[in-house]
This record gives C-alpha cells, structure tokens and sequence, in this order.
C-alpha cells in the first residue's frame, strides 16, 4: 500500500490525461491531468470480486470511460460521486448508469436515512461505508473502506480550500464524520478530491493555477479530520475563514 512520489502536476505536456496509481491491488486512485483542467481532481476506483465502484468521474475534459472499463474489468460498474459538483460529474454521460446526484438519489441507491444515518454497498467480499456530509454543496457524501482503512471525503475535506456553503450543516457534518471514524472506525489515511495547497505548511495556489510546483501530499493522516472539527466548534455559529497548515475553511 503506498502513494506515488510526485503526481502530475501541469507542468509535463507530454503526461497522459490520466494518471493512474494502484494504492493496492483493488484500489486505483486516477488523477486527472492539470493540463486538461485546473481542478486536477482525483477519482478512486475500488474493486470487489462482483462489482467496481467509481468515485466521481471528472470535469469531461478527458475521456474516461474507456479507461475505467479496462481497470474494472468484468465487473459491474458502479459509478456515484463524492458531490453533484461540475468538476465531479463532467463524466458521467459517458456511462450507461450513474447514481443519482441530490440528497433523496443518494439515500435511496445506498439506503440512508438522510442526513443522520448512514449506509453500505457491497462489492464483493469488499464493504464500504457511507457517510452524508452535507455543508460543501449537499449531497456530500464520505465513504470509508474496510478492507484499506481509507476515508474518501470528496471536497470536504483534502489538503486545499475547503469551500463551505452551509456552515451549520458543515460543523455538524464534520463532527458526525470525526464521530464515526472514532467509534471504531480506524483511518489511516484520509483522501480528498484535489490538492490546492502547497507543500509550505498553510499556504494555497491562486484559484485557477493549472500548474501545482511543490505540491502538498494527497494523503492527509486521520487527526487532520480531528483538527478540523476541533477548530469548527470553536469558531462558532457564524461563518470564518480558517488558516491551517493543511486546509483553507472558506465560506462561500
């Protein structure tokens, strides 16, 4: 299990639209070029023996379902998002069926009393959990992997500007998350949809950047997500900007 040294950054024009990292066998984490978009977001690719699920499928910028076909194999394909964002969904009219994106979508595909219960898919001896996290845009959702210990948390949290639309939700979601990874949910690490900080502890690229030289590492360790409840609930009813060395909170 391990993540690469150096991601695709924008600064190669000869790099594919995709880059493409096998955390393990079962488990790719692709990443679309800067150079296609700025957003650069990241997708996960989790195998089980009967099913793949697909996080989020991009900006469109770069055709992806080819790809993914060959990686999941002859496994059904399940494809859902992270968040009804654009930059998540660019995708999703490449593939013949897509989880829908609103609240009631999502509940009803993966059986959750929304916001406060929490439901599962099954892959195939391979359970994931899923988390609602509204706040980032409302259909937020997180998903934690049994099998890796991996908590994929979309744009609410990864090492960049976390964009807060509803800031009660947000602190609540973020709280509930930090509850259930502590009622014995161990992470080891936590993954987020972009990177938009700089490897210098607090510091952002300018909104837009399509080249990222000194990148922050994708891969944030579980007491970040503590940090970032911690730092929630102090701050109060009324929405702040936030400055840590690993996120930006940013109401919007």
């Amino acid at each position: 299990m391990s993540f690469p040294a150096h991601w695709d950054d924008g600064t190669d024009p000869s790099t594919p639209t995709h880059q493409i990292h096998w955390y393990d066998d079962r488990t790719a984490i692709v990443r679309q070029s800067l150079r296609t978009n700025f957003e650069g977001p990241f997708l996960y690719l989790l195998l089980g023996t009967d099913r793949a699920l697909l996080l989020d499928t991009g900006t469109g910028h770069a055709p992806l379902r080819g790809l993914i076909e060959e990686l999941a194999g002859d496994r059904e394909l399940v494809v859902a998002h992270t968040h009804g964002h654009s930059d998540h969904v660019g995708g999703d009219e490449e593939f013949d069926a897509v989880v829908g994106r609103s609240p009631e979508d999502v509940s009803a595909y993966f059986g959750i009393d929304w916001p406060e219960g929490r439901g599962t898919i099954d892959l195939g001896e391979r359970s994931v959990d899923v988390v609602p996290i509204p706040g980032h845009q409302g259909a937020d959702i997180a998903l934690y992997d049994r099998a890796t210990r991996l908590l994929f948390t979309g744009d609410s949290l990864y090492p960049g500007r976390l964009y807060v639309k509803d800031w009660a939700a947000y602190r609540t979601s973020v709280r509930r998350l930090a509850d259930f990874v502590a009622a014995g949910n161990p992470v080891d690490w936590i993954l987020g949809a972009h990177i938009e900080m700089t490897s210098e502890p607090g510091r952002d690229y300018e909104m837009g950047a399509d080249r990222h030289r000194g990148e922050h590492v994708l891969q944030l360790r579980p007491a970040v997500l503590t940090e970032l409840a911690e730092v929630l609930a102090a701050a109060g009813d009324e929405p702040v900007r936030i400055v840590r060395d690993d996120f930006v909170v940013y109401p919007v």
